[in-house]
């Protein structure tokens, strides 16, 4: 059986944006997130110069990305620039370009559900090309994934 989703969505272009938080190498199989997260929660407030609530959720996927790969998942805020951080924060530049953005209303147990539709059905049924950049999901500072009515963002690089 075949899992619909409703997601509203959109294309969009977004400028190139800068990043800070913490990182960590992880898998579908061995998933890390809640590791990176909880570091990242405990310290968001040491991070000078932010510039909205936003959160991201940032994942960087090696070229011909199979679900059996290891790849690097960050935790991270916006700032306006990279002065006065900590050191052992990680900096990230987010280039500019074009996105393909869904919004997700749900639990983040959905996750790989939603994210095997999204890839094996919505992208191919609309013919829109994966791009070889980064991919995120964007929420609020009180984001809960256990919550039925969490809403995030989800940002998929097209050509």
């Amino acid at each position: 059986m075949k899992t619909e989703f409703n997601l509203p969505h959109r294309i969009e272009v977004i400028k190139s944006k800068k990043l800070i938080g913490f990182s960590v190498t992880t898998s579908f199989q061995d998933n890390k997130t809640p590791v990176v997260w909880k570091k990242f929660m405990m310290r968001r407030r040491e991070i000078p110069n932010r510039i909205s609530n936003q959160l991201f959720s940032l994942q960087v996927y090696p070229e011909n990305f199979t679900p059996d790969q290891s790849f690097r998942k960050f935790a991270l805020a916006e700032v306006s620039d990279f002065d006065n951080i900590s050191n052992d924060f990680e900096t990230f530049e987010l280039e500019s370009g074009k996105y393909l953005v869904f919004i997700y209303k749900g639990k983040a147990d959905n996750g790989p559900e939603l994210f095997r539709y999204l890839f094996q059905n919505f992208i191919p049924e609309n013919q829109f090309e994966v791009d070889h950049r980064p991919h995120f999901e964007i929420f609020g500072d009180d984001y809960n994934p256990n919550d039925d009515c969490a809403e995030e963002e989800i940002w998929i690089p097209i050509k």
